[in-house]
């Protein structure tokens, strides 16, 4: 693992991402000041996950919207890795939009002279 902390490789994702140099991102930007938008966001999770290697539940992407909350929520993930398949799948699914198993597979309340 580098040797940056977790805060100077979150800034350097976040400035590579705006391209902008390092300085201009403290712990105090968010992702406002950013003029980041929904999709943009997305984004910057993705390259965070991407930098740090792990996988960033929605929860905790939606309480993010400061440099420092991202610093917090990857350190606490890093700190309490998701080493459970089912929990990793879990994630996986609620990104996708796709039902947990259980409720794909109930039975529909639509009949067939319903549809």
């Amino acid at each position: 693992m580098s040797e940056q902390t977790v805060a100077e490789r979150v800034i350097k994702v976040f400035a590579n991402f705006k391209k902008v140099p390092p300085e201009e991102i403290t712990m105090e930007t968010t992702f406002e000041s950013l003029g980041l938008d929904s999709l943009d966001g997305l984004n910057l999770v993705f390259e965070l996950e991407e930098e740090f290697d792990i996988m960033i539940p929605d929860d905790k992407v939606q309480m993010m919207k400061s440099v420092a909350e991202a610093v917090e929520g990857i350190e606490w993930l890093l700190a309490n890795p998701v080493d459970n398949a089912a929990e990793m799948e879990k994630i996986l699914k609620e990104r996708a939009g796709i039902k947990d198993k259980e409720e794909a597979d109930a039975p529909s309340t639509e009949t067939e002279d319903s549809k």
